[in-house]
C-alpha cells in the first residue's frame, strides 16, 4: 500500500486460469489495485477464445496481467507444456508417484514466473499456483491463499482417479496454516477448513458483484426474441409470456444439476421455457438422453458472451437456477458466480439445499425457493409455483433485486483488503 508516503506494495494474484472464467481474481485486482498497491495477476492459456477475452478484459486496468503459459502458442511450446504433464500423469497412474506437473498445465512456469517477481504478498488462487505458494514460503516469503473452490475436495469421482489429493491437500493445509492471509467463498467452507486443517479460520468474502454493474444493462431482448417491449429487469413480466428458467457456466455437461431439472421439467405443466448458455461441445449425446422429447421444443442453447454482456442476458429471464450437487464437498460449501449473479440480474433463484447456497438464501431473504438436493418433485414443485404464480414470481424478482443490492461487492472489498493490509504489516488476522 502507498499511504502516508509508504512504499508501493507489490502483490502477486497467482492463478493459472483465465480471468474471463475467474471474476474473483479480477474483483480482487481491482480491490487492491485500487487500495495502492501494485497488483500482477499471473494467468495461464488453454483455449484461444478465452486468451482473446482476457486481453480484452484486461485492457485498460490499473493491474498487470499476462499469460504466464500458453497452450494456443507455438507448436514448440505446446508440445513441450503437453509431454511434462503426459509425463507427471504417468508417474502417477504407473507409480503413484505425486507430482506438481500432474496438476495441470504449467505449474512450473507460474513458481518461476512468481520466483522472479519477487512481491511482497503473493495470493494463491487456483491449484495450478499452490506448488509456487509452497516454495515461496520455504524462501520465507509471505504468500496468502484463497479457496474459491476446494480443490483437494472438487470434481466428480471420475476425475479425481488421476489427482494427487493427498499432496494437493497437504499444500492446502500448510498454505492456510503457515500463510499470512487466507479467504474463501462461506462461512460453512470455513468451518469445514478450520475442522479439518486445524488452521486459523478464512476470511469468507462472498462471490458477489459491484452493485453498479446493473447500470450497463442493456435492456434489450436477445435471448428471449419473442418479447418486444424493452427489458425491465426491475418491472413484472408480461402475463402472457413464458417463464423463462436460466442456467449458465463455460460447459453445458453432467455433474452441475441439470439432470435434476430436466428430469423435474418433464413433470412441469403452463407456459415455460428453458434457457441455457455454454458450450456443450463433447456432451451432445449426454445433453440429448437427459431432455425429455416434450421439453425439447422448450429448449433455447445460447452461446458464450463477454464477462461485459453477461448480466445483460441474465438480466432478460426470470428463474436462476442453481442446482449445486452436495458432492463433492467443495460443491456443497462453495457458494457460485452464478447464484449472486442471478441476484444482481434480479432472478427469482430456485437453488438445491447445498450448505454455501443454504446460506446464501438466507443471505438474500425471499429471493430464494429451496430444494433438497436430488429432490426432482420438489424442484418440479418451486417451478411449477413459480409457472402458475405471476405475483409470487415478481414478488421473488423485487426481493431478489433488492438483494442484489445490499449483498454488492463494495460491501465485501473493504474486508479484503483489510485483511491483505494485516498480512503485509505482518499481523495475521484471527476471527
Amino acid at each position: 500500500m502507498s499511504r502516508g508516503g509508504k512504499k508501493t506494495r507489490v502483490v502477486a494474484l497467482a492463478s493459472g486460469d483465465h480471468i474471463c472464467s475467474t471474476p474473483r481474481v479480477v474483483k480482487e485486482a481491482d480491490a487492491l489495485s485500487d487500495a495502492g498497491c501494485k497488483v500482477h495477476v499471473l494467468g495461464g492459456a488453454y483455449a484461444a477464445d478465452l486468451k482473446q477475452r482476457d486481453l480484452s478484459l484486461a485492457e485498460g486496468r490499473d493491474w498487470e496481467f499476462r499469460h504466464v503459459y500458453d497452450l494456443t502458442g507455438s507448436a514448440a511450446g505446446r508440445i513441450w507444456l503437453k509431454v511434462r504433464r503426459k509425463f507427471g500423469l504417468l508417474l502417477w497412474s504407473k507409480a503413484r508417484l505425486a507430482n506438481s506437473w500432474q496438476i495441470f498445465y504449467g505449474t512450473g512456469d507460474i513458481a518461476r514466473a512468481v520466483a522472479r517477481l519477487d512481491a511482497d504478498l503473493t495470493i494463491i488462487h487456483w491449484e495450478t499456483a499452490l506448488p509456487a505458494g509452497i516454495a515461496q514460503l520455504k524462501r520465507g516469503k509471505a504468500v496468502g491463499i484463497d479457496l474459491e473452490d476446494w480443490f483437494s475436495e472438487d470434481l466428480l469421482p471420475s476425475a479425481r482417479a488421476g489427482r494427487p489429493i493427498a499432496m494437493l491437500a497437504a499444500m492446502e493445509k500448510q498454505l492456510l496454516s503457515d500463510g499470512v492471509h487466507s479467504t474463501c467463498t462461506s462461512e460453512a467452507m470455513a468451518g469445514a477448513l478450520v475442522e479439518r486443517y486445524q488452521c486459523r479460520r478464512p476470511l469468507p468474502i462472498r462471490n458477489v458483484f459491484p452493485s453498479a454493474e446493473r447500470n450497463q444493462i442493456d435492456a434489450e431482448w436477445k435471448d428471449r426474441t419473442g418479447l418486444s417491449s424493452r427489458n425491465s429487469a426491475r418491472s413484472p413480466r408480461s402475463e402472457t409470456a413464458p417463464v423463462s428458467i436460466f442456467w449458465y457456466s463455460q460447459t453445458i455437461g453432467p455433474g452441475r444439476g441439470l439432470e435434476e431439472l430436466f428430469h423435474a421439467a418433464a413433470l412441469l405443466r403452463g407456459n415455460f421455457e428453458i434457457h441455457l448458455r455454454g458450450d456443450v461441445r463433447g456432451y451432445e449425446t449426454w445433453f440429448d438422453g437427459i431432455v425429455a422429447p416434450q421439453v425439447q421444443p422448450r429448449v433455447h442453447l445460447h452461446q458464450l458472451v463477454s464477462n461485459e454482456e453477461l448480466l445483460s442476458r441474465i438480466a432478460e429471464h426470470d428463474v436462476g437456477f442453481a442446482g449445486e450437487r452436495a458432492e463433492p464437498p467443495s460443491r456443497d460449501l462453495t457458494i457460485t458466480n452464478k447464484f449472486f449473479q442471478y441476484l444482481q440480474g434480479g432472478l427469482a433463484v430456485v437453488a438445491s439445499e447445498t450448505a454455501g447456497q443454504k446460506e446464501a438464501a438466507q443471505a438474500a431473504g425471499g429471493a430464494v425457493m429451496l430444494h433438497k438436493q436430488g429432490d426432482t418433485p420438489a424442484l418440479a414443485a418451486n417451478l411449477q409455483r413459480l409457472i402458475n404464480d405471476r405475483s409470487h414470481l415478481n414478488a421473488m424478482r423485487a426481493a431478489s433485486w433488492e438483494a442484489g443490492e445490499r449483498l454488492g461487492w463494495e460491501n465485501e472489498a473493504p474486508k479484503l483488503v483489510e485483511s491483505v493490509e494485516r498480512a503485509l504489516e505482518g499481523r495475521k488476522v484471527r476471527l
